[in-house]
């Protein structure tokens, strides 16, 4: 099977496997917002906020450090590669198990000192058990990724989600408290994370690895990277600890659920780039200019070919999705979705730049304009969050994700001189045009409805657009003949 065949098929495992665990994610968060109403769920959603700066503290850029040092072990032979993918797995595992294990549990001792509610404190010390799973999760997704066993990270989600949802229906119907209901999502991560860690290769034997001075290696190269995630975050995130500061929790918890859409839908783009930056790296490092141009136009083109529907289609649709999803209660919430999904949709592309940083290892050299964002966003949320609440967070947000995506967009540029075509980019939004029409005209129809007909319509205005390559979708759909 050709690499091209074989990316492609892992992709669409991670899509089917991703659409799936998002339908079982949106029950379980509806269930939830329905449940716990805006105000309960303002303190769920300031906990969750405080817990990721927290974890992105503690991943400090090792999930693409991983994704990188797996893709040099493409150049070893067979029997190098598994030896050396094992030591590289083995180490960097624990040193994540214990990072993790520390930042998390100092995030609970620091929020003892800060001036929240006692619900809002008794949350993180609940959920960071979560998110102490979804760490390991991700180190082991990144392994999966590169070796092309997607298949692993399907099941291990589909099954973490299904009892996510089965353990929520049962607590919310009888009628348990706000802390029992947010221990469900711990319970989740961790059956997911046994699937993950009981399906490693023998021949990788994943144990823990104390290399140390491998780790001050690893550390020395994701430094750079770490300190830009964290920067990331501060203005990804700020917007909702500093809201919770300013306005009620009702505010935080309509804002909340806009996001909580968001941090859903980008977990897209990392499922393809964790397959295809290993290989773009590679492409660099061996100065395959023209291979690496192709991987990263055909990348773009994608991003951009999903992208564009999804905000099109929350621009006319948000205020259903979120009385959908919340009830009435949360109607308010719909109109600011549709300003959140813009960033949204730009993060998508950005993504495909901010990783090819680390992979042309450029990390340090995008450092400057992850404290420029940070710096203005946070001046801007000081400044707007006070005066127009959830509307000057959303907008914030919009203009960080934009100055960020032209940033590394432009030391993309000057780094490899390579130059795109937009020819997908005003197809899809062709499509995305017809398919907005249309919903345009169904605006009585079911909800449900009206998102599967946009988005046959899309499917098949960007086929006839020309949009969709025809010639790999035969490669896929045959590789097994």
């Amino acid at each position: 099977m050709t690499l091209t065949r074989s990316v492609a098929k892992n992709f669409i495992i991670q899509i089917i496997g991703r659409v799936l665990a998002l339908f079982l994610g949106l029950f379980v968060i509806s269930l939830l917002m329905r449940y716990l109403g805006p105000k309960d769920y303002g303190y769920y959603s300031t906990a969750v906020a405080f817990l990721q700066i927290f974890g992105i503290i503690a991943d400090f850029g090792l999930y693409l450090i991983t994704l990188r040092y797996l893709g040099e072990t493409d150049s070893l032979s067979e029997q190098e590669r598994p030896v050396r993918t094992s030591f590289v797995l083995n180490n960097i595992f624990t040193l994540r198990f214990f990072s993790a294990f520390i930042f998390y549990g100092g995030a609970f001792v620091f929020c003892l000192f800060l001036p929240y509610s006692g619900m809002v404190k008794t949350a993180v010390g609940i959920l960071s058990g979560s998110f102490f799973f979804c760490t390991l999760i991700q180190m082991l997704s990144a392994f999966y990724q590169q070796t092309l066993q997607t298949k692993k990270i399907f099941w291990g989600e589909i099954w973490g989600k299904i009892i996510t949802l089965t353990l929520m229906i049962i607590f919310v119907r009888r009628n348990f408290s706000f802390y029992a209901v947010l221990s469900v999502f711990g319970l989740g991560h961790l059956l997911n994370f046994l699937i993950l860690f009981f399906s490693v290769p023998k021949k990788t034997a994943l144990k823990f690895g104390f290399d140390f001075s491998f780790w001050k290696e690893i550390i020395r190269q994701s430094w750079p990277v770490g300190l830009a995630i964290v920067l990331n975050v501060f203005y990804f995130k700020a917007d909702t600890l500093i809201l919770s500061f300013y306005h009620s929790p009702e505010e935080v918890g309509l804002y909340g659920a806009c996001y909580r859409i968001l941090e859903v839908l980008i977990t897209v783009p990392p499922l393809f780039l964790g397959l295809i930056l290993p290989k773009m790296t590679s492409a660099w490092q061996q100065k395959q200019s023209q291979r690496l141009k192709n991987l990263v136009q055909k990348s773009f083109d994608l991003l951009v070919a999903i992208s564009l529907p999804m905000v099109l289609g929350t621009i006319i649709l948000g205020g259903r999705i979120m009385i959908l999803l919340g009830g009435r209660e949360f109607g308010p919430a719909g109109d600011v979705l549709k300003v959140v999904i813009i960033a949204a949709g730009i993060l998508f592309v950005a993504e495909l730049f901010k990783n090819l940083a680390v992979g042309l290892g450029k990390q340090k050299q995008i450092l400057p304009f992850y404290f420029l964002v940070m710096a203005l966003s946070l001046i801007g949320y000081f400044v707007f969050i006070p005066k127009y609440s959830y509307w000057g967070a959303a907008w914030v947000t919009v203009f960080s994700e934009i100055l960020m995506f032209v940033f590394a967009f432009l030391l993309f540029r000057k780094t490899t001189g390579i130059s795109f075509n937009l020819k997908i980019f005003f197809k899809s939004l062709m499509a995305g045009l017809a398919m907005s029409g249309v919903l345009m005209l169904c605006q009585n129809f079911n909800l449900v409805f009206s998102i599967v007909l946009g988005a046959a319509v899309y499917g098949v205005s960007l086929y006839f657009f020309k949009g969709i390559d025809r010639n790999l979708l035969k490669d896929v759909l045959n590789s097994n003949k």
